[in-house]
């Protein structure tokens, strides 16, 4: 993975209710772990005014690269797990996930980077199997 790819935006034509599930089969089948969930749908600074969306933060890992990064050195858990933001309404779901070690600016324990850059490579894998209408890259 490289890391000057701070993340992607991925655009599904599927509502909401499909893209959350679909997400986490993706994840799955890639060997992370959705450790954590919000749903921040109902959060008053994330109403709009424009049109009602959902929005849910899944928290990723694998808990081997996990173990793997923290016991090579403990500074790597500042970087995990990764977040994927999935928001959407009945026709179109939009999903979302940074790189934290390219979108912070910070560097990673050396010898944490390895595990680190394979957390996400997977998550960036496992996303590029959902289908699209539209691909925003981010690049720093």
């Amino acid at each position: 993975m490289n890391l000057a790819a701070a993340g992607s935006t991925r655009t599904v034509p599927e509502p909401f209710g499909r893209a959350v599930p679909l997400v986490r089969r993706l994840l799955l089948s890639a060997g992370l772990s959705v450790v954590e969930e919000f749903n921040v749908s109902g959060e008053s600074y994330f109403r709009l005014g424009v049109a009602s969306r959902s929005c849910i933060v899944l928290l990723v890992d694998s808990p081997v690269l996990l173990f793997e990064a923290i016991a090579l050195d403990r500074a790597a858990a500042v970087f995990l797990p990764v977040h994927v933001v999935i928001t959407g309404d009945r026709d179109t779901s939009y999903i979302h996930w940074a790189n934290p070690v390219a979108s912070s600016g910070l560097r990673p324990p050396v010898p944490a980077k390895g595990a680190l850059e394979e957390l996400c490579g997977r998550v960036h894998q496992a996303l590029a199997a959902l289908p699209r209408a539209v691909d925003h890259a981010v690049v720093r």
